[in-house]
């Protein structure tokens, strides 16, 4: 029972931690800034 209980809790943070990648990195590929060529230089 309890080990059903923390294993709900840690899908929820982990499908939470899913939702707020896939959503920073869709808005991270819409947003593409100039990249600053000091910063194309170093690659």
């Amino acid at each position: 029972m309890k080990t059903s209980k923390a294993a709900a809790i840690v899908s929820k943070l982990l499908a939470l931690c899913a939702v707020v990648f896939v959503s920073t990195a869709s808005y991270w590929v819409l947003y593409r800034p100039e990249t600053p060529s000091e910063l194309k230089k170093q690659a």
